[in-house]
């Protein structure tokens, strides 16, 4: 037991298999994927030159548009008198013009008829509080006489 204790355990333990040598990659794959870098290299560059010449041709457009622009400039046409504009009659009101209208003429309506509720309400913010509001009568309400035997627990 004491030579247990005693044993050095800072060794590490090793396989007496032989390490594999690690596996090569394939030649021709590697040559492949190198071609197949270089070619999407080369189409980067190439959309890249074509980018610069397309920004090149609409700069030479715009400032072609620019000196016409400013040819017609000094070529100055008389001011254009406008007219005031004419109010638009009734006839000519889109749908939704007319479906606003017809709402605001419907809630005018229903206010109207609730007219009374309106009254009430506008009635219990004015009444001091000790004075009581008439409210309308209420009518019983009836309700099923009650079963004799097992009640329900609601």
């Amino acid at each position: 037991m004491a030579d247990a204790q005693t044993a050095d355990t800072t060794q590490q333990v090793t396989s007496r298999i032989p390490v594999a040598e690690p596996k090569q990659k394939n030649p021709n794959r590697v040559a492949a994927g190198k071609q197949i870098a270089e070619k999407r290299r080369q189409a980067r560059e190439e959309q890249k030159k074509k980018l610069a010449e397309a920004e090149a041709i609409m700069a030479k457009e715009r400032l072609r548009k620019a000196e016409e622009e400013a040819r017609k400039a000094e070529v100055v046409d008389p001011p254009v008198v406008m007219e005031a504009p004419t109010t638009a009659p009734l006839a000519n009101l889109t749908t939704t013009q007319w479906l606003s209208i017809a709402s605001i003429i419907v809630s005018l309506v229903a206010i109207y008829y609730k007219r009374e509720e309106i009254k009430g309400t506008i009635a219990k913010i004015k009444a001091p509080a000790n004075t009581p509001v008439k409210e309308p009568a209420k009518e019983p309400v009836l309700t099923a006489p009650k079963k004799k035997g097992i009640q329900s627990m609601d």
